[in-house]
């Protein structure tokens, strides 16, 4: 479940506009909020020949896209998985590609063409894309295979000569545009900026846009001032360059203003912008989600609030009166980057990762607290999940992969400080879970039983930190290719754990320690092996990433950062199985320091009993065991002063000295 890299995604650079009004229709949930022929969108050019709007989506939605298509002299439109600030999970009323083509995974983009449909994902959710995708419309295919094209370079060999592709350019990623951009024109095609969303009209029920409440994330748990972070901010715009940045991500907003919001499920987001030169910081937001106590928390700080509206044209303004704006390729869109280029003259758009992000990944010491804190919390909830879940199992209980979520959210509801779920949990048992981001679902899911694997990936949100954790367990007795695949992924849950690396080491290159137990014996995983995780944010957070792709920008693991740690693998047809701990990069100890450069490690914050029944502990080398060991050491050590009964006598159980668990020996 982690962060693959972006898929590929598409923009024509066609001549700049003197506003962001003047590209087309404003911020997408703003859309939402009046639906087709609304003020909204009365400025933007409508689409023609829309059919009746249908509910259901899926073939009468594409049927429709392609009577627009011919009206526009289109050959293909792309449907694209973001809203107007590129965000991984988005609201409901900016869902237009779950919409058009029933694939709910969070990343993912369909491509219409008059006679044939394709959606493009990542490895996480092939399997998925295949069961929920029309197979009579769709061809589902993977972004980022290891050999063959993707998704630009198949697009452009597929089309007729000399087409034209839409596009919504609030939809599109800086960094992606240029990308499918360069691959069209290559083959002589081009990629045409709609100047209105055709899903939009055609979406009948179309889900309202949010409402949430904001509330301030106070500095004791934040660690650090909205004014603290303001200067630094201004401080790091200042030695690149830039007089300006437009803060379009909305963790990097939550977490630059100390607030937090509910307008994405499982994220504390708020739908908003920020702007911030030397002088001023103005956060554009819908003001009837702000209380009193908010404004006076933000005005403290010496920031505006403005409507979310007044965005585009209060942009075009600025960059009239600045000479260069910070914007980060892969977090803001593309008719952002094109409205300050629109005073190319005066204002230049400087492309780096933002500030912000960079910022917020290294947590201070009181997030780090906190985030120990949040994992205690939901250590204790684990451990009396898995022991209610084992006993039931053993008493021969009818329980399914929806019971047995809805049990493990119960028991996280009464910890304190727990406001949500992270992200949907991920109950599957058997060949479910082979689905790597598998939901189940009331009345059509799996029973559990005592023949296969049950996969179990769930987090919460708790007022100080975001917790993500997997483990995999068997209620009766697993083969020994089950024991043999689950023990070559903890061995390199456990060489990834333990790494000591220099300053300086990125994701990728650690990547293969976990991989590398698993290729001696020819197998795999399609996913990445780590991503951060926010403190009470997203539970998916960069820059950085543990993955076996290399990106264009791959910032190194630095310390104070969290990142997940979770190898896997998946049988399809059979079980999936993964281990996954949340980690702090921390100092680590060593006895040299070659070149003066610090060295690193990662220090496990999740703190749950692995299954030992699944070990085969012959295939463990002694600091193998040694680290297994001591990690339970500190389970038990944390976590028992919480529990009582049955569930604390079920923690020491299972976290017991392997030899001890596995081979029933004692330990002197």
């Amino acid at each position: 479940k982690d962060i693959p890299l972006p898929l590929p995604i598409f923009l024509v650079l066609l001549p700049v506009a003197s506003s962001l009004s003047a590209l087309g229709p404003p911020p997408l949930h703003l859309r939402a909020a009046t639906g087709p022929g609304s003020a909204a969108q009365s400025s933007a050019k409508a689409p023609l020949s829309i059919p009746t709007p249908c509910q259901m989506g899926g073939k009468a939605a594409v049927d429709g896209l392609r009577a627009w298509m011919a009206s526009e002299g289109l050959e293909a439109v792309i449907i694209t998985s973001d809203d107007a600030h590129q965000s991984e999970y988005v609201a409901e009323c900016d869902s237009r590609r779950a919409f058009v083509s029933d694939f709910h995974g969070s990343a993912g983009t369909a491509v219409v063409l008059k006679d044939s449909a394709y959606l493009w994902t990542d490895g996480r959710y092939v399997l998925q894309a295949g069961k929920q995708c029309d197979p009579g419309v769709w061809q589902v295919k993977q972004t980022m295979p290891k050999g063959g094209a993707n998704l630009p370079e198949h697009l452009a060999e597929i089309l007729p000569p000399s087409s034209k592709v839409g596009i919504d350019p609030f939809l599109v990623p800086v960094n992606t545009a240029k990308t499918l951009d360069a691959k069209l024109k290559a083959k002589g095609h081009e990629l045409v900026a709609l100047e209105a969303n055709p899903v939009d009209p055609l979406w009948s029920g179309r889900p309202p846009p949010p409402n949430g409440k904001v509330t301030v994330q106070p500095t004791e748990r934040a660690g650090a001032s909205v004014a603290e972070k303001l200067q630094q901010l201004r401080d790091k715009l200042s030695s690149l360059g830039a007089e300006g940045q437009v803060v379009a991500a909305l963790d990097e907003v939550a977490w630059l203003l100390n607030v937090r919001g509910s307008d994405v499920s499982f994220n504390p987001v708020v739908i908003s912008y920020v702007t911030v030169t030397a002088g001023e910081a103005t956060w554009y937001v819908d003001g009837a989600k702000l209380d009193e106590e908010v404004r006076a928390h933000v005005a403290g700080a010496g920031v505006s609030v403005k409507p979310y509206g007044d965005f585009g044209a209060d942009l075009s303004a600025a960059c009239a009166s600045l000479k260069s704006v910070l914007v980060d390729p892969a977090r803001s869109s593309w008719a952002i980057s094109r409205a300050i280029a629109a005073h190319a003259g005066t204002c230049a758009v400087v492309e780096r990762l933002s500030p912000v992000c960079e910022a917020k990944a290294i947590k201070n010491e009181v997030e780090v607290r906190g985030i120990e804190e949040a994992h205690l919390r939901d250590a204790e909830a684990l451990a009396r999940f898995f022991c209610w879940l084992e006993a039931a199992m053993a008493a021969g209980e009818d329980i399914d992969e929806v019971s047995a979520a809805d049990k493990l959210e119960g028991l996280r509801r009464e910890q304190e400080g727990f406001v949500g779920l992270s992200f949907e949990t991920i109950s599957s048992y058997g060949a479910n879970g082979a689905v790597i981001h598998y939901k189940p679902s009331p009345g059509a899911c799996a029973k559990l039983g005592d023949d296969s694997l049950f996969l179990c990936d769930s987090g919460g949100q708790y007022l100080d930190g975001t917790t993500d954790v997997t483990r995999t367990f068997c209620f009766g007795t697993p083969t020994e290719h089950h024991k043999r695949c689950y023990t070559l992924v903890l061995k390199g849950h456990i060489a990834l754990s333990s790494a000591v690396f220099p300053a300086g080491t990125t994701g990728h290159m650690l990547d293969i320690l976990a991989r590398a137990p698993l290729w001696t014996a020819g197998l795999d995983y399609r996913h990445g092996t780590g991503h951060g995780v926010g403190a009470y944010l997203n539970v998916h957070e960069g820059p950085h990433l543990i993955s076996y792709y290399p990106r264009d920008t791959d910032p190194a693991i630095k310390l104070g950062m969290t990142s997940s740690v979770e190898p896997g693998y998946y049988e399809e047809g059979g079980f999936g199985i993964r281990i996954e701990n949340v980690a702090v990069v921390v100092a680590a100890k060593t006895s040299h320091k070659f070149g003066g450069v610090d060295y690193l490690t990662f220090k496990p914050v999740t703190l749950a009993p692995l299954s030992a029944k699944l070990i085969d502990i012959a295939m463990l080398s002694s600091d193998e065991v040694e680290w297994v060991d001591d990690y339970h050491a500190r389970v038990w050590d944390s976590v028992s002063p919480r529990l009582d009964g049955q569930a604390k006598d079920w923690l020491r159980a299972n976290t017991l000295p392997l030899v001890t668990q596995v081979l029933g020996e004692s330990v002197s």
